[in-house]
């Protein structure tokens, strides 16, 4: 790529007035439209989506922060925006709505801060750039998203303002503006490093071109080879002459340089700046040489007392001191007094927001020190986890708009372009790499993509119509030809037609769209043709791109079914905060209710947000339990949903069904198994071969990309939330009769159900299996409650046991069978045991025994045993999951033999979970991790297998269950995917059970009943549910 000194690039300079206020007219009524549309998707419905884990965090700490409680933690970036926000706050109060008013504003700010490249971008690439980012999916996401990156693209934006400014006139003022958003940007977000370092590199080439072209100029006879040799040469030194520039009078006499050109006077301002705050780079080597290991680890270092503390203080004030001492040595001998008011002005900016206006003096060590020094250590922890081509897949799904006008932007700008375009183009090449190389990969990164992408994309459309000056075609044909491509382009898109008719309709309704497109540009000249392919690629994809935005801000905001979206709080939390206000004022207690809040695995936020106006509220981790006190309200974990039964013991009938609620959920994450391999294996560039021309890579992703539904529920983090039994959340009033107990149903469609969420009898908090003994009843286990229950053959509740032999017994059972004579088995995968009960669900007795680590293990000894099913012979076949075999007992509980073992060949299993034993004997087993349903005769050798396409996942609660149904068919469940597929006996899929209306979620056990329907265990629904599978 051509490389020239960035300020020999000379647009002609603007008018004066433009530089204030664009000359109102068509363009600035366009101008208004623009921007009224951006501003009103950034503020329109603010506070009705979930505020997200992260977003409850910033505005909590933000809310603290006006109440006098916050302190800079690097782990959460800052502390800018929490000031800002607070301010905020302080304005407007505190609220869902204002939580995200500030990043609204800062967006707002974004879109309109092309204006002041216009001499660069031009009138029609200005106003493409406003347009873009205005209408931007990414952009207007993250702009109603109270996280950092939205602010960090201002001041990437004014650095990059600042720069060409100065680049192009001078002025001290730009200077200072540079460094002041420089500051800003580092008060902000981590991530200004990796811009930063980009700025470095573009500005330290721009002065070797400028110096190499000084060189070659006063040297007649120069070529340009010799400028590019040269240039290549100055490269690795460039920073240093500009930082020894003073003192280097007699190489600069040499080598006919006269002044120090302007790249150089940013790379002073600039590197003065920077280094400094990379004096957490020399932590391993200061470790090594003056401390011990880990005493300058944040947040150990600014934490220390005594002699420690002693210590720090003279290894990092010493490391400051020179670092400090360096730049400004450099600094002050460029220009005194433009570096004094530069760097004063960012430092104080910087230090008086790391210390909250010199409250919190920590903020010295944490802000220079720990933000740097934290991130470092997460670049291997990949938060996130996302594969290297993850902003690969993002821009294209989002930003398919201005991506593709980028592309024909970079091609031109590299062959073609000036120091401007080069820039954009660099800067796009280097923020794509750094991102795509850091560890952390998430959503909110791409917005610092998207911002560079529609500027490039606004200059291409500004050369496109620079090429038509003198020839434009009138407005009116333009926009017929944006029309023709817009309408075209929908129609071959959402046509329902399939199949030959379709393909021919498509066709015509192409070739239609091609002769109206030729017939409005038929008149134009050939200079034109890039202006019309402009038009013709905005008015084709404008609409998708539109459809997109308003998708994923206002559609779909809190249901990850977006990339864009990852993790997101569910919908339900600030429906169950009105709830708990609802009580709160129905019980007179008001902020006084009490309350407690699991906070197991970050289960605290964002309920940290929305109940920050309650003074009685236990924050707690509740696997050990609830702690003391009368709570109102409980909000728990799934995983300890029956830690908190068991503590509640016989009070747990005070309170109503507790409503199992998704607490975060995530976009399904099937693609990071796509390419396993990095960019630079060639095993990597053959899958991508085979995924896109002989797999199904291109359809998924056209799918994806024209009706962003990924085909996946979502994966979720559930959880529970307890009210009391005499609260209806349905009137927000107290009743005095509690809601009786629940008998059998329907569903919309007719089909039979019983059970509904909660603890008490004829409820579930988690069913897993299901039975039927040979006069119809039903038989139900839970492993958050471990009650067996027992239904008669309608679902009307019988009775009831707790699995346990003794409360505080560890326990999860998952499995059930039945045996001939009644007696009912559960496989109790968390006691290690078998348990067995009669009919009437008195205890009879148990075997087996916890796993010692003994090879191989004792018959008796059961790792997680899940399943069990009976054979002709009264014999219990257990699948010992753990051990990944299946162990027989004699109806006594006599370990007679085991089947199987590790491995994916016939007859061996990796993690055995259903279990179901046919009339004739022969044996059928969900084999999870192998994918698959292995057939075994009775005598338990292998005799055939088939594949199930969605098992094989490792989640811990993805665990499936298998029945047998007439004419020899398999049901199978799929808890991840919420669906129960019918196989014949031969492995081919006849039916998927996956009903729209009211869906299944997370099916576990499978029955056939006495009225010959199907029988599933829905976890998800608390439920138990009959289909009919002819």
């Amino acid at each position: 790529m051509k490389l020239e000194a960035a300020q020999t690039s000379q647009p002609a300079p603007e008018s004066a007035p433009s530089r204030v206020l664009l000359r109102f007219g068509r363009e600035g009524a366009a101008y208004a439209a623009v921007f009224a549309a951006g501003a009103i998707l950034r503020l329109w419905d603010l506070g009705s989506r979930a505020l997200h884990h992260d977003e409850s965090i910033h505005a909590q700490w933000s809310w603290d922060l006006l109440r006098g409680g916050y302190e800079h933690n690097p782990v959460f970036h800052g502390p800018l925006y929490y000031h800002v926000q607070a301010f905020v706050f302080l304005l407007f109060g505190a609220s869902d709505y204002t939580a995200r008013l500030s990043a609204a504003f800062f967006g707002i700010a974004l879109m309109a801060m092309p204006l002041l490249l216009r001499r660069w971008l031009g009138p029609a690439g200005t106003f493409a750039a406003c347009a873009f980012i205005a209408l931007s999916p990414t952009l207007v996401y993250f702009s109603r998203f109270f996280r950092e990156d939205i602010y960090l693209a201002v001041f990437t934006l004014a650095m990059v303002i600042s720069m060409w400014r100065y680049l192009a006139g001078g002025g001290d003022r730009w200077l200072v503006g540079f460094a002041v958003a420089t500051a800003a940007a580092h008060a902000t977000k981590e991530a200004t490093y990796l811009l930063v370092a980009i700025l470095l590199l573009y500005l330290n080439a721009a002065l070797a071109a400028e110096l190499a072209r000084q060189a070659v100029t006063v040297r007649p006879g120069s070529s340009r080879a010799d400028r590019v040799v040269l240039t290549a040469a100055l490269f690795p030194y460039a920073w240093a002459l500009a930082a020894a520039w003073p003192a280097a009078e007699r190489l600069r006499r040499w080598a006919g340089w006269t002044a120090l050109p302007r790249a150089g006077d940013l790379l002073v301002v600039l590197g003065t700046l920077t280094v400094p705050l990379l004096a957490p780079v020399l932590h391993e080597p200061l470790e090594r040489a003056l401390a011990q290991p880990g005493q300058l680890q944040w947040p150990a270092v600014c934490q220390a007392t005594g002699a420690t503390a002693r210590q720090n203080v003279l290894i990092l004030g010493g490391t400051y001191a020179l670092l400090v001492g360096a730049a400004a040595w450099v600094g002050l001998a460029w220009r005194p007094r433009t570096w004094l008011t530069a760097a004063g002005l960012a430092a104080l900016l910087y230090l008086t927001l790391m210390t909250t206006f010199w409250t919190n003096l920590g903020g010295l060590c944490s802000g220079p020190w720990g933000s740097l020094d934290y991130w470092i250590t997460q670049h291997g922890v990949r938060r996130g986890n996302q594969p290297w081509f993850y902003y690969t897949m993002l821009m294209p799904a989002y930003e398919f708009l201005t991506l593709s006008l980028a592309l024909f932007g970079g091609w031109w700008a590299a062959t073609r372009g000036d120091g401007f375009s080069r820039f954009l183009l660099f800067w796009i090449v280097g923020i794509w790499g750094a991102l795509s190389w850091a560890g952390e990969k998430m959503p909110w990164l791409n917005v610092h993509i998207a911002l560079p992408v529609a500027l490039l994309a606004a200059w291409a459309v500004q050369q496109a119509a620079s090429r038509a000056a003198g020839n434009r075609p009138p407005l009116a044909s333009l926009a017929s030809l944006a029309l023709a491509a817009a309408g075209t382009a929908l129609v071959l898109v959402y046509l329902p037609l399939g199949g030959p008719v379709g393909a021919l309709v498509r066709a015509v309704v192409g070739a239609a769209g091609m002769a109206a497109g030729a017939a409005a540009a038929r008149s134009w000249w050939r200079s034109t043709v890039p202006l019309a392919a402009a038009v013709v690629l905005v008015g084709g994809l404008l609409p998708f791109s539109l459809r997109t935005m308003i998708g994923v801000t206002f559609e779909r905001g809190d249901v990850p079914r977006d990339l864009l979206i990852y993790t997101q709080s569910s919908p339900a939390i600030p429906d169950l905060a009105a709830d708990i206000s609802a009580l709160a004022r129905a019980t007179g207690l008001g902020y006084d209710l009490p309350i407690a809040v699991d906070t197991t695995d970050s289960f605290a936020w964002p309920w940290a947000w929305y109940l920050r106006d309650y003074r009685r509220v236990s924050y707690a981790d509740l696997s050990n339990g609830l702690p003391p006190g009368d709570f109102r309200v409980i909000l728990v974990a799934e995983r300890n949903a029956s830690k908190v039964t068991d503590a509640l013991g016989p009070r747990v009938e005070e309170f109503a069904a507790p409503e199992r609620y998704p607490h975060r959920w995530w976009f399904p994450e099937d693609y990071k198994a796509a390419l396993p391999g990095g960019p630079w294996s060639l095993d990597t560039w053959r899958r991508i071969a085979r995924g896109v021309f002989a797999g199904e890579w291109l359809p998924t992703w056209y799918r994806f990309w024209r009706d962003h539904d990924p085909g996946r529920a979502p994966g979720s983090v559930d959880a529970y939330a307890f009210f009391p039994a005499n609260f209806d959340r349905e009137t927000g009033l107290l009743r005095l009769v509690p809601a009786p107990p629940p008998g059998p149903t329907t569903d919309g469609q007719g089909r039979p159900v019983f059970g509904q969420p909660g603890a008490g009898s004829g409820q579930f908090l988690a069913p897993v299996d299901v039975a039927t003994d040979a006069e119809g009843n039903f038989y139900v286990i839970d492993r958050v409650t471990r009650k067996l229950q027992k239904f008669d053959r309608e679902g009307r509740f019988l009775a009831s046991v707790d699995v346990r032999g003794e409360p505080g017994e560890a326990s999860e059972p998952w499995g059930l069978a039945v045996a001939a004579n009644g007696d009912v088995v559960v496989a109790d995968t968390f006691g290690w045991t078998i348990r067995v009960f009669d009919s009437s669900l008195r205890p009879l007795r148990q075997f087996g025994r916890a796993p010692g680590g003994a090879q191989p293990p004792p018959l008796d000894e059961l790792f997680g045993p899940r399943d069990a099913a009976f054979d002709p012979a009264g014999n219990l076949w257990v699948t010992d999951t753990g051990h990944d075999r299946i162990v027989i007992f004699a109806p006594d509980g006599t370990p007679i033999r085991a089947v199987g073992g590790t491995g994916s060949g016939p007859g061996q299993f990796d993690e055995p979970v259903g279990i179901a034993i046919a009339p004739d004997g022969t044996v059928y087993v969900a084999d999870m991790f192998n994918a698959r349903v292995q057939v075994l005769a009775p005598d338990g050798s292998y005799v055939r297998e088939f594949r199930v396409e969605g098992w094989g996942g490792t989640d811990a609660l993805d665990k499936p269950y298998l029945a047998l149904l007439p004419g020899g068919r398999v049901a199978v469940s799929l808890p991840s995917r919420d669906e129960v597929r019918v196989y014949a006996a031969d492995g081919r899929l006849l039916a998927v059970l996956a009903p729209e209306g009211d869906p299944i979620r997370a099916p576990y056990g499978l029955v056939t009943g006495a009225d010959g329907r199907l029988w599933i265990v829905e976890s998800g629904n608390s439920r138990v549910r009959g289909f009919t599978t002819d």
